[in-house]
């Protein structure tokens, strides 16, 4: 039998060679596959703090809700509806007022972020309340953050700078809804508790506040504990069952929801006859 050499792969100095080589290397690879994996593991928990820490993101928000990771929105009752503290229409314009731009951005996201996550741990919420002047009521489409419902544009009476952008989400808008130009309505308190949702700042210094109520269930009649959609009056013919849908749209993102009404040229306006715009002073003079 042929004696092995030293020279050999099977040689005492050989296997010595490829264990000081094996040695060398294997804690290299560990250190590359353990950078790796924990670079994975950051990016991951970076990517579930964005998701999940702003859900008022169109992506993150289709993201969440497909896979079911949010819960859906919920109405409320008075007696369960989440504290906060209700503003007067200039109160709140001047909260805001002082907002730059990328401060106002931040603060509507805030805003939208409380309310898709039904104000869990939230107990300063914006309430609107006060009268308002209405100047329009248009019904919401399926491309508007609340698909169903009536929209109520106003503006404040006590506060002009101030237009109200007044949602009134519904599975079946009304068919008859009398509310006029012109006709001033109340947003009240408790009974409604209008959260604000958005903010927009207008060329002319005038703010548009989004509003939707978050009182919008109540018992049933009857001892069972199931609860209704509660029916809302602006006036005496405009009445509204309202809803609360489990998600919103919010891609596009269509802030504010009511948009502004065209006024009439005034050459389409009909001429009053000249004999009606007679001063006081002329048919004093006439009599």
């Amino acid at each position: 039998m042929e004696a092995v050499s030293e020279e050999s792969s099977f040689s005492r100095n050989s296997r010595e060679q490829d264990e000081g080589r094996h040695k060398s290397g294997s804690p290299i690879l560990w250190i590359a596959a353990i950078a790796v994996l924990i670079g994975l593991n950051f990016a991951s928990w970076v990517f579930c703090m964005i998701v999940f820490g702003k859900p008022e993101r169109p992506l993150n928000y289709k993201l969440l809700t497909k896979l079911e990771k949010l819960d859906p929105i919920r109405g409320f009752m008075p007696v369960t509806a989440p504290r906060g503290k209700f503003h007067s229409a200039k109160d709140l314009y001047a909260r805001i007022f002082t907002f730059r731009p990328n401060e106002l951005r931040a603060y509507n996201g805030i805003l939208k972020r409380n309310y898709l996550k039904n104000y869990i741990e939230v107990d300063d919420i914006v309430f609107l309340s006060g009268e308002f002047v209405v100047d329009s009521v248009q019904e919401m489409r399926e491309d508007d953050v609340f698909t169903s419902g009536l929209v109520v544009r106003g503006r404040s009476t006590t506060f002009p700078d101030v237009i109200l952008d007044f949602a009134l989400p519904s599975e079946e808008p009304p068919a008859r809804f009398e509310l006029a130009k012109g006709d001033v309505i109340q947003v009240p308190e408790s009974s409604t508790c209008a959260a604000l949702l958005n903010v927009e700042r207008l060329d002319d210094a005038v703010m548009v506040f989004t509003v939707a109520p978050l009182v919008t269930r109540t018992p049933a009649t009857t001892k069972d504990p199931i609860l209704m959609n509660r029916e809302f009056e602006l006036a005496e013919n405009a009445v509204i069952r309202l809803f609360t849908p489990p998600q919103i749209q919010v891609d596009p993102e269509r802030w504010p929801i009511s948009e502004e009404i065209v006024p009439v040229e005034e050459d389409e306006i009909e001429e009053k006859p000249v004999e009606l715009r007679v001063s006081e002073e002329e048919e004093a003079r006439a009599e």
